[in-house]
């Protein structure tokens, strides 16, 4: 069985690298300039007899039988044209978003959808346990609104750091790094329009919170509300209904409650999730998931939407 190509030195090694070898069984290749960042995390050390070392990128996907982009929207983009000219690689597993902007992400789809490859986006959300019961539980809430809640410090604001995840054009901020996976989740349980969208943040460009109103046909309206600046880490999807189907979802983020699902060692705790998540590629047989389309839709409705208002503010 060949080996799974990670191009990333950064989640690709401390999230993708153990949740293949661990979770799913597989071996990898890495390029040999990511040798010292590996070697400098103790935490890996475990995996070591399970990495191929190549001479760089293009050597190791020459031998691969698929690909991890643990990249930039940008940097995913360059490496797909290159990915997509190989017939030998079998599967694809990209980052999110899968573009810096939704009509780019559409442009990928495209391509990916006629390449014939089994492709995975990393939607997370819908990997975890809560999100498989809300999709039951949505079929039978009567109420009339859903409340998506979650607060949180990012990383790079915590740390005053310089870094793409903050910029709006470069697929960063609060919509297309984080919100991405609140709106692939919606779209996946049929939510297809947006009443209203709007987002705000210390600096231009930089959107660090954003409001936001979901509607779909037999549904209850789902109002979010997300704050990557939060001193607070709350996570909450909550029904307001009081009759049988009422769902109530309350923990300090989304990955509470995976632990059972962790791996011994493994520097991340979304390990065990990505494994779930890789582990598809091979036990689904669907080249793509049905949602992936509708997801940038309902991306690209929400963009025109909050454009709209952030027009109406300027004038």
């Amino acid at each position: 069985m060949n080996p799974i190509a990670i191009l990333g030195s950064g989640f690709g090694l401390y999230g993708y690298l153990p949740a293949l070898v661990a979770h799913c069984g597989r071996q990898v290749v890495l390029p040999e300039r990511y040798r010292e960042r590996f070697e400098a995390r103790s935490e890996l050390a475990e995996f070591a007899p399970h990495v191929h070392w190549a001479r760089d990128e293009a050597s190791a996907l020459h031998g691969a039988a698929g690909v991890v982009l643990a990249l930039c929207p940008r940097m995913q983009s360059y490496w797909l044209a290159v990915c997509l000219a190989k017939p030998h690689l079998e599967c694809l597993l990209l980052e999110k978003p899968l573009a810096t902007n939704p009509d780019a992400a559409l442009h990928w789809h495209n391509r990916l959808e006629s390449s014939g490859k089994v492709i995975r986006i990393a939607y997370l959300f819908r990997y975890l346990d809560w999100a498989m019961e809300i999709r039951n539980a949505i079929a039978h809430v009567t109420s009339n609104r859903l409340t998506v809640c979650w607060h949180f410090l990012a990383h790079h604001i915590r740390h005053g750091l310089s870094s793409w995840k903050r910029d709006h054009d470069h697929g960063g901020g609060a919509i297309r790094f984080y919100g991405i996976h609140i709106i692939a989740l919606l779209a996946e349980m049929g939510y297809s329009s947006v009443i209203q969208s709007f987002t705000s943040g210390c600096a231009k460009g930089e959107p660090s919170r954003w409001n936001a109103v979901f509607a779909g046909t037999g549904l209850p309206d789902c109002e979010v509300e997300l704050d990557s600046a939060s001193p607070e880490n709350r996570f909450s999807i909550i029904s307001d209904a009081s009759s049988a189907g009422a769902f109530r979802l309350e923990q300090a983020d989304p990955f509470v409650g995976s632990q059972e699902l962790a791996l011994a060692g493994a520097v991340d705790r979304r390990v065990a999730t990505l494994g779930r998540f890789c582990q598809s590629a091979w036990s689904d047989p669907r080249p793509m998931q049905d949602f992936y389309r509708p997801a940038i839709e309902l991306w690209q409705a929400l963009e025109r939407c909050n454009g709209a208002k952030l027009a109406s503010a300027a004038a």
